[in-house]
């Protein structure tokens, strides 16, 4: 008996060790972590709303005087220009004013032509390294009591550097051959010292939708004629299959010289100012701090609207009649500046 109770002791203790509940286990799958991932906000060039690689929001863009007299034609560079600027000069023709953002990778750019105030005002508006040619006397008496910075390809001790003249281009005079680069331009503008940021912060005052709609009171705009007041006119053409307008002067397509491509503009500005005549030369006062009316063209349509400005530092403001801003297509802008009073004529 004795020999038993060994036995039974043993077999006790395995049967309750078999009979002991195992412990429990999740079978739940194990949590994956998440990471959220955002989508990167686009970069947008502040003047013409497109898409770039790099934020130009700070940095000073450059206005650019460029001849549009018949026999100088084709420019060179102005596709590549965001905002172009069309004004009276003296006599029966006009300037051009081409706004860069950047000029990397612009080639040659020009003929290149002489200041007025009213230029050197368009430049302030952006708060633009201003690059001209030579320029009227009160033009120089601003660029100094104003402080410009500005780049002169006559007077500048450095022009011979950083200014070439083309000889292809002398044959109807001298003056319709001087150009530049985007290269040497940037390179100056370091040697000169310019501050390549704005001050502060800076708004042009432009915001841009890729479905633009002039409203229900909208004028058709497929074909525009800029006069200037008599003077001259600049014709554009809407292309309903691009949706840009076509830019013809002189009675030819508006091309760069460069590219050999036509120059396409997704917005048209015309604005009213108050323009006269101050000298026996012909030169002319533009009135570009204050307010006026004009019209705003997109996708060949058209509305009217007003333009206010506080100072020569500040930007333009454009909205329409009932006070809304306007709301640029994302591309380019011509802005013809017209004396009050000018005919144009839509359809």
């Amino acid at each position: 008996m004795k020999k038993l109770l060994p036995l039974l002791l043993a077999m006790t203790l395995l049967f309750s060790a078999c009979g002991k509940q195992p412990e429990e286990t999740s079978t739940a799958p194990a949590t994956e972590e998440v990471t959220e991932t955002s989508t990167p906000e686009l970069i947008t060039n502040p003047l013409t709303g497109e898409t770039i690689d790099s934020d130009r929001g700070s940095v000073r863009p450059f206005a650019v005087m460029l001849n549009n007299i018949n026999v100088a034609l084709p420019q060179c560079g102005v596709s590549k220009c965001d905002i172009l600027y069309e004004i009276l000069a003296e006599g029966n023709i006009t300037r051009l004013e081409g706004i860069f953002t950047s000029l990397d990778g612009v080639e040659a750019i020009g003929s290149m032509r002489s200041a007025r105030p009213y230029y050197i005002s368009v430049a302030q508006a952006y708060d633009a390294i201003f690059v001209h040619a030579g320029g009227s006397e009160q033009a120089y008496s601003d660029i100094s009591s104003k402080n410009i910075n500005d780049i002169d390809g006559v007077r500048g001790a450095y022009a011979s550097k950083y200014f070439y003249r083309d000889k292809s281009r002398q044959k109807y005079g001298v003056e319709h051959s001087m150009f530049t680069t985007g290269e040497k331009l940037l390179a100056c503008t370091k040697e000169l010292g310019y501050r390549t940021d704005h001050d502060g912060t800076f708004d042009y005052g432009m915001s841009f939708s890729d479905s633009v709609d002039p409203g229900a009171s909208a004028s058709p705009a497929a074909s525009v004629n800029v006069n200037f007041g008599g003077i001259k006119d600049t014709k554009f053409t809407y292309n309903a299959t691009t949706g840009v307008y076509n830019g013809n002067e002189y009675n030819q397509t508006y091309i760069d010289g460069t590219t050999k491509s036509a120059v396409d503009f997704k917005n048209l500005l015309v604005l009213f100012a108050d323009t006269k005549i101050v000298d026996d030369y012909g030169r002319r006062a533009v009135q570009l701090v204050g307010s006026g009316s004009g019209y705003f063209m997109v996708n060949g349509k058209s509305v009217p609207i007003t333009w206010s400005r506080s100072s020569e530092n500040d930007p333009f403001v454009y909205e329409l009649l009932d006070g809304t801003p306007v709301t640029f297509g994302i591309g380019k802008t011509y802005i013809g500046v017209v004396p009050t009073g000018s005919t144009i004529t839509m359809s």
